[in-house]
């Protein structure tokens, strides 16, 4: 679960990367509303639209993931 869960933010890392959120001290859930509050401002080219699009969804699984290891156990 711990490596599913790495991997996953390598590649949300990745994607902000690509989008030029470059700021790796940061937490991922902060650059991730700091670069769709930067976007929504935006007029982005088709490449950015597919990364922005990946980088919603890489978000997402990431934060199921996490959800699903980490605090299902609580809920039960």
């Amino acid at each position: 679960m711990i490596r599913s869960a790495r991997a996953q933010s390598r590649k949300v890392r990745k994607l902000l990367r690509s989008l030029g959120d470059t700021d790796e001290t940061a937490a991922l859930a902060d650059r991730f509303r700091q670069t769709t509050r930067r976007l929504e401002r935006a007029n982005l080219d088709e490449e950015a639209v597919e990364h922005y699009r990946q980088l919603t969804l890489a978000f997402h699984d990431l934060n199921l993931l996490i959800q699903e290891a980490f605090y299902s156990e609580r809920l039960k």
